[in-house]
């Protein structure tokens, strides 16, 4: 399961935005209860073995192309340390589309405390589920109509690790008493991640506010 998570997942996104151009309240805040347990727990443990790990400082982390991570941007866009990618992602066959893609700690860490000289990702686990890790990603591009005007296009989608007890009907997840959380990411390493908000704008398509909010709340954080 450990390692650096790669963008070829966004190929698919960027190929779909080219083709697209009763339960009670004390049950659901006892899940509740349960899934903030469950992440103070994963983050105890991480707090406590961050004494025994590596930070990118050590100039002992290495990234997918076994090149030596430093801090700050590296030529192809990304800064671990900060947690970011920055720059144009396609130049070649989609030339134009940049990306800013941003996460947490618990989706991709800034340490390797289990010393295979990799960034820990999931904080330590098998994968996502219950980790409370988010991620997010926001494409823009600029281009001139065919009346010559000047046009700015964004997408913007926010995507959370959903709990361990979710459940899936292969388009939703779903929390264990049937509410929403959003919907399925259909990307390989994106099987434990639901989509809870995708805002997208077009002004000179006439396309512009939320195409898609989850109907629980969707800041980063709240899974």
């Amino acid at each position: 399961m450990k390692k650096i998570i790669s963008l070829g997942f966004l190929s698919l996104l960027l190929s779909v935005i080219m083709i697209g151009c009763d339960q009670s309240d004390d049950i659901t805040e006892s899940m509740q209860l349960e899934q903030d347990a469950l992440l103070k727990s994963n983050q105890a443990l991480k707090a406590k073995a961050d004494e025994n790990c590596a930070s990118i400082q050590s100039g002992t982390i290495v990234d997918e192309n076994g090149e030596t991570i430093q801090t700050g941007f590296n030529d192809q866009g990304y800064n671990y340390q900060a947690r970011i990618y920055s720059g144009e992602i396609y130049p070649d066959s989609n030339p134009g589309w940049n990306l800013t893609w941003k996460w947490n700690e618990a989706y991709l860490s800034t340490q390797d405390c289990d010393g295979d000289h990799l960034l820990d990702i999931a904080n330590g686990q098998e994968n996502y589920r219950g980790t409370g890790a988010w991620t997010t990603t926001k494409w823009t591009r600029t281009y001139t109509d065919k009346e010559g005007n000047h046009c700015v296009v964004s997408q913007f989608t926010k995507y959370v690790a959903v709990p361990n007890d979710a459940t899936s009907d292969g388009a939703m997840f779903y929390n264990p008493d049937g509410s929403v959380i959003g919907t399925v990411v259909n990307s390989p390493g994106f099987e434990d991640f639901a989509r809870t908000q995708l805002v997208w704008n077009d002004p000179c398509q006439g396309i512009n506010g939320v195409d898609y909010k989850a109907p629980g709340p969707v800041g980063l954080g709240n899974r």
